[in-house]
């Protein structure tokens, strides 16, 4: 057990909780900066983050400023790997419940 982290909760997959927070964070961080500088409401800022995470890019928002263009760029490269990494891992733990209930009958 040294080394490893425990936690409270059976069945709680650290890697996805991690994933998560790392999600809700990004979300949170692209929000509020895009508030910031694009001066946007908070719901155009909110739903720009999501639409620009999930690389939908409806186009109907996009940034003005060389700052949040440049932000944007490194913002969606970085997001979308953290946005896969988590819907890869929430993927997983259908699969292995799905194994579970098949073992089960």
């Amino acid at each position: 057990m040294k080394g490893r982290i425990k936690t409270r909760l059976k069945g709680i997959d650290l890697e996805y909780v991690i994933l998560l927070a790392l999600a809700i964070t990004l979300v949170t961080i692209g929000t509020v900066l895009f508030h910031v500088m694009e001066r946007w409401s908070w719901i155009d800022s909110f739903y720009f983050t999501i639409i620009t995470l999930t690389t939908i890019g409806y186009g109907d928002l996009t940034p003005d400023t060389p700052t949040a263009k440049l932000f944007t760029t490194f913002f969606a490269i970085a997001g979308v790997g953290i946005f896969l990494g988590f819907l890869n891992k929430v993927m997983q733990r259908r699969v292995e419940r799905s194994k579970g209930r098949l073992k089960k009958r």
